[in-house]
């Protein structure tokens, strides 16, 4: 956790020069009231102090036996981490108003968001001493990695600045060069429109063709920069029960998230973010790795989604299986 002084933040205008370059695509939260997402005060009347946690949900990953592997985001395998944040920064406020409270008698307001609030958490997470902004655009703390999620409090409260952190990626350029979309287009800048995470997640109707074969095997996001970053080295596990992946999650099988009944996916998906791709948005991105896998055993199954009820779903499961046999049009 981390405090920093409240004011607009120096990242404003690369903010706005991002949403005029097209970069959030079609995120249009992204693009509404962008000054109070520079501004705090705009946010909460008064506002003197950011406060930023960052809580981590790393858990190593075992032997795969899936029969056709994939792999859903980390921060996803788990319970949502709005939900488990949520919980925390209410205690939190919580305290600040009894203790508060009982030293002076004033009253104080507190506004927190986990990520779903207009603010720019990882500058503010950067200025509050939490950790520095990388070349994929991630919080990385120095002492655990990128593999957090982070939450803020705007309040009315003076507390004293933390210091920002000195280090950073020095000459590192692992993360753009793994990137297999060329999304981080420069250091610092992810442009949404190349992103697997984007498209995956996001995205809610077809997704273009160009794009279907560099999401490869992956069904909810993409982790790739994170997992070539060297400070992730000094990722810990999470001690939060509700960060321990679910059973659907690990060791994730293509051949298993194609047979999801609607029921079935409801179930697996309550409580968790995979949530936000819908039940039609997954199978159409389990479709695309189906197709990309190459295996045979994917037909079967590609075939099946072939007939199901959602068009979207049919569009994916032919291009995969036209993938699958290197139909010139995939």
């Amino acid at each position: 956790m981390g405090f920093a002084r409240a004011s607009e933040s120096p990242d404003a205008a690369r903010f706005d020069a991002w949403l005029a370059d097209g970069c959030a695509a079609d995120l249009d939260y992204m693009k509404k009231t962008p000054e109070r997402r520079v501004d705090p005060g705009r946010v909460v009347t008064g506002c003197r102090t950011v406060i930023v946690g960052s809580v981590g949900h790393w858990f190593e990953d075992g032997a795969t036996t899936a029969e056709l592997p994939t792999r859903f985001a980390r921060y996803a395998r788990g319970r949502d981490y709005h939900k488990i944040q949520d919980g925390m920064l209410k205690r939190l406020c919580r305290v600040l108003d009894e203790e508060t409270a009982s030293e002076t008698g004033a009253r104080h307001t507190h506004r927190f968001y986990v990520d779903y609030g207009p603010v720019l958490e990882r500058s503010w997470a950067r200025d509050a001493g939490v950790g520095f902004v990388g070349k994929n655009t991630m919080l990385i703390d120095p002492k655990r990695g990128s593999w957090t999620t982070l939450g803020t409090v705007l309040t009315t409260l003076e507390l004293p600045p933390d210091d920002p952190i000195t280090v950073g990626c020095g000459t590192c350029t692992r993360c753009i060069d793994v990137c297999p979309t060329d999304a981080i287009t420069e250091p610092g800048r992810v442009d949404a429109r190349l992103c697997i995470s984007y498209w995956t997640i996001e995205h809610r109707e077809s997704i273009p063709e160009a794009m279907r074969i560099a999401i490869g095997t992956r069904v909810f996001g993409c982790d790739d920069c994170q997992d070539v970053c060297p400070w992730n080295r000094f990722a810990q596990p999470s001690t939060i029960d509700d960060h321990r992946p679910r059973e659907l999650f690990v060791d994730a099988d293509l051949a298993r998230l194609a047979g999801l009944s609607w029921d079935a996916w409801d179930a697996a998906t309550r409580g968790s973010a995979v949530r936000r791709v819908g039940y039609e948005g997954l199978l159409r991105n389990v479709a695309i790795a189906l197709g990309n896998s190459r295996d045979e055993r994917a037909r079967p199954h590609l075939e099946e989604l072939t007939r199901h009820v959602s068009p979207l779903v049919r569009e994916h499961a032919e291009w995969g299986l036209a993938r699958l046999s290197d139909d010139e049009r995939a």
